[in-house]
């Protein structure tokens, strides 16, 4: 195979019959990998969460929903962007040689009418294009170089995602969605748009070279100061006005605490990476009903985004 890239061929392509379809099937994931942790489980255990008596049919078509979106931002991200891929995440698929650069680029067009189409049959076809829309003006336009229309799109992107996910998951149900889920869509938007950059910290030597605008490049010390500052007052908002659980309400303010003061005082590229993961990461156990399961695996964004449910 050619390739527009400097990756060689994956030595060990299978050529036919099953092997082939579970190497086609891990080359997808591969393009989600970094991104499950932080989107897809915890989009899914918020529409989980917004609506309680969801089956697990209609969680399993949001789940799908949402990592087949997932899909298309990824792929198209990382098609413009394989240098940066070589150096920073060299197991991808496309620096790894497990597709070619035009390959992918033909995939990322290929899952637009897809992810459309499955958005029709769940009658969710504006939400498909809105999200069509943000991919392109996030990746393609190059909006995500500034941190203004980066922290507005990745907002955006939250809000779709959800919007999707819960509708999905909401499906066949004859009770609406309670006050609370919808509170909590609307005050999630908030929280992703004033503390999203926290995903920026630790990617700043990268965006450098690509000459991006993101906070931490723009504003360092207001950036750093904005991450305690922002987590703190969202915290307090959350377990005073809108949390109806005391413990609830002590974990986001003692992990907004926490994540915080990580971010302004530990400031080491490996610190920036750890305090992330602290701030957006929910391991797929979490998904769990019963919140005193799931308190101690999702963490500060995914605790906050769900306080007004509980």
């Amino acid at each position: 195979m050619t390739s527009r890239t400097s990756a060689p061929p994956y030595s060990s392509q299978p050529t036919s019959g099953l092997s082939r379809v579970g190497f086609d099937i891990y080359t997808l994931y591969l393009f989600t990998k970094s991104d499950m942790k932080t989107i897809l489980f915890p989009i899914t255990l918020f529409a989980w969460y917004s609506s309680p008596n969801a089956s697990l049919a209609s969680v399993a078509n949001a789940f799908f929903w949402t990592w087949l979106h997932l899909l298309q931002f990824c792929v198209s991200n990382q098609v413009l962007s394989p240098g940066e891929d070589a150096s920073n995440k060299p197991w991808r698929p496309i620096p790894s040689g497990r597709i070619t650069l035009d390959q992918a680029a033909t995939l990322r067009w290929l899952l637009l009418p897809t992810c459309l189409l499955l958005s029709a049959m769940h009658h969710l076809t504006a939400v498909g294009m809105i999200f069509a829309l943000g991919v392109l003006l996030h990746n393609e336009m190059k909006l995500d170089s500034h941190w203004f229309t980066r922290n507005v799109l990745n907002a955006l992107g939250y809000a779709v995602f959800d919007s999707g996910a819960t509708a999905i998951a909401q499906k066949g149900l004859i009770s609406a969605l309670p006050p609370t889920a919808i509170l909590a869509h609307y005050l999630s938007i908030g929280i992703i748009l004033t503390t999203i950059h926290a995903q920026d910290f630790q990617d700043e030597a990268g965006d450098r070279v690509e000459k991006r605008h993101t906070i931490p490049i723009v504003m360092p010390h207001l950036g750093r100061l904005s991450m305690p500052v922002g987590l703190m007052l969202w915290s307090i908002a959350l377990a005073f006005k809108w949390s109806h659980s005391l413990a609830l309400s002590l974990t986001v303010l003692f992990l907004g605490a926490v994540v915080g003061g990580r971010f302004y005082f530990l400031r080491t590229p490996q610190s920036d990476k750890a305090s992330y993961v602290l701030y957006n990461v929910s391991p797929f156990p979490a998904a769990l009903r019963d919140f005193g399961s799931s308190e101690h695996a999702q963490v500060w964004l995914g605790l906050a985004r769900i306080a007004p449910i509980h």
